[in-house]
């Protein structure tokens, strides 16, 4: 049975930070400090924590393009990246199937596109060559503009000139970042959200550095109490945020760490674009031509399937306007991402009424003068990662991406353990983050013959969560009722989102648990009631609920203020 994670667990866990020392305080829920959390978990022998800021993966870790890939673009500059990143896609897809899924990439070329055809040729068979995905991932390439246009779907015919396919894998990077962090909850993990880094404490000169006890205080954002953990290690994995705790570390130099300039990445979601057959939705990868209309370089951009029949359509690399905590689309990023989509799909008619959702979000991008690989950053920025110890003894994880958050923990956890001076044990790249047996996944569980209940979708989004589920609706009928005919979820899920996932508020729901919020509608209209039957469910007073839901339209308002 699926283990309570929930605003219980929470305020148990905030009890254990306050009143005992932990061997390792990760600060940051995001991607990589889940992953970061899951490997000292599993490793066993180091008593672990976590504390976010927000929601888990309310940064960075929600806004991504939802790709683990290899990141075909690196060829030309960063080969050994590119090697890496498509093993940990191997292995993501092994130990997370349900979630890590392969899917096939369309790289279009039009006549005046950058790269020759044959160039992009070559380099995704090398890209395949890195693969050991198997023959069903061989890359290949289409020359007949009516063969791509069947494949695809309505894209632009009058100056294609082929296409090639390559593999990578699609995902939902918030639901990956809680996995990752549930199945560390479950082998010991203190781990909680809405807990705030507020500064370090001051700590008396030992002469045995490494019996040294460090000190944070922090903040329960929900009541605003404030208290102290002690760790012998403090690791920040604060992703754009890093500099934030950089400045307050007592061996501050004044130097940050981290750029914001060509940092921010914008994405609109859209009905869906192109078509899908029996094998799945492609997504396509274009070469812009805004740019080079101007005068400038072309970029990539894709166009993505995304869920509940919508597309993705990223990113941008422009300079945030405002906190790291507020980024949110401008009008040009919108356009220009509008005007690049309807190029390649003129049949369609897309302006902004047609957007459903934006998001935002802002990359870890190293500093020039940190950067231990020496690239110059003129037309490349490089996705290496970089983990320092400053002075005072706090450990830093720059840099990383999505797909590689696995090896950077692992790289890590190597240097915590030899410090720590325990067994060193990895075993994230063997240990599945589902726990659902093989019969179950056959569809043999005790519970699947409930045919109001689609038990196989519940086992590929929960994993053994589905067995709370389901329980939810074998105690109450009703619960077993879609939230709005339009969408899957149940109102089980609902609860199991706040008793199992560590939902908080309802924007957490929406935004991030069930991704309602990336659909028509955004959810604006389903909140009120969702938000009461919530508020009978977890003893909400109306004041809370009312409140709830206010707090979900104005940040739906506020993304959406520049369209």
């Amino acid at each position: 049975m699926s283990t309570e994670f929930s605003a219980r667990t929470r305020a148990n866990n905030i009890k254990t930070l306050k009143t005992e020392p932990l061997d390792v305080l990760v600060i940051g829920g995001g991607i990589v400090g889940a992953g970061l959390i899951r490997d000292l978990a599993l490793n066993g022998g180091i008593k672990a924590g976590l504390i976010e800021q927000g929601d888990f993966a309310s940064g960075t870790s929600s806004s991504t393009s939802q790709l683990v890939h290899g990141g075909f673009r690196y060829l030309k500059h960063d080969r050994e990246l590119v090697k890496i990143s498509r093993k940990e896609r191997e292995i993501l897809q092994r130990i997370a199937p349900n979630l890590v899924k392969p899917m096939p990439l369309a790289i279009l070329f039009y006549k005046g596109d950058p790269y020759p055809l044959v160039g992009i040729q070559a380099a995704a068979y090398y890209y395949n060559y890195l693969s050991k995905t198997g023959k069903a991932e061989k890359s290949k390439v289409i020359r007949d503009a009516q063969k791509i246009q069947h494949l695809l779907g309505p894209i632009a015919t009058d100056t294609l000139k082929g296409c090639v396919i390559i593999w990578d894998s699609t995902t939902d990077d918030a639901r990956l970042t809680l996995a990752t962090l549930k199945d560390a909850h479950q082998h010991g993990a203190v781990i909680t959200n809405y807990v705030r880094f507020l500064n370090f404490a001051k700590q008396p000169d030992t002469p045995d550095s490494g019996n040294r006890i460090s000190k944070i205080t922090a903040e329960d954002v929900t009541s605003g109490q404030r208290f102290e953990i002690s760790a012998r290690k403090v690791v920040s994995a604060t992703g754009p945020w890093s500099d934030h705790v950089w400045r307050k570390d007592p061996s501050y130099d004044g130097m940050p760490r981290l750029v914001t300039k060509n940092a921010q990445g914008i994405h609109i979601v859209l009905p869906r674009c192109g078509k899908e057959d029996a094998s799945g939705a492609y997504g396509l990868v274009i070469s812009t031509q805004s740019e080079m209309r101007q005068g400038g370089k072309s970029r990539g951009i894709f166009i993505l399937p995304g869920s509940h029949n919508t597309s993705i359509v990223g990113t941008t690399e422009t300079t945030p306007e405002e906190d790291l905590s507020s980024v949110r689309a401008s009008a040009d990023e919108v356009a220009y991402l509008l005007s690049e989509t309807q190029r390649i799909f003129p049949e369609q008619t897309l302006n902004n009424d047609a957007i459903i959702a934006t998001y935002a979000g802002t990359r870890p991008l190293i500093a020039e003068n940190q950067d231990r690989q020496g690239f110059k950053r003129d037309d490349f920025v490089s996705r290496d990662h970089l983990i320092t110890e400053s002075p005072s003894g706090v450990m830093y994880l720059y840099g990383g991406k999505l797909t590689t958050h696995r090896q950077m923990a692992e790289e890590t956890v190597d240097h915590l353990a030899t410090f720590l001076n325990v067994p060193r044990y990895c075993k994230t790249d063997t240990t599945p983050l589902f726990n659902v047996s093989v019969e179950a996944l056959n569809g043999k569980a005790s519970h699947a013959s409930q045919s109001s209940v689609d038990t196989e979708r519940l086992m590929k989004r929960y994993g053994d969560g589905y067995q709370t589920i389901l329980k939810f609706i074998n105690d109450d009928a009703a619960l077993a009722e879609p939230v709005t005919p339009s969408l899957p979820f149940t109102k089980a899920e609902l609860l199991y989102a706040y008793w199992g996932e560590m939902a908080i508020t309802l924007d957490d729901l929406l935004w991030r648990r069930t991704r309602i919020g990336w659909t028509p509608g955004q959810g604006l209209d389903v909140a009120p009631q969702i938000a009461q039957f919530l508020g009978e469910k977890n003893n909400w007073n109306q004041t809370r609920i009312n409140a709830e839901v206010e707090t979900y339209r104005e940040h739906i308002q506020w993304l959406n203020f520049n369209l």
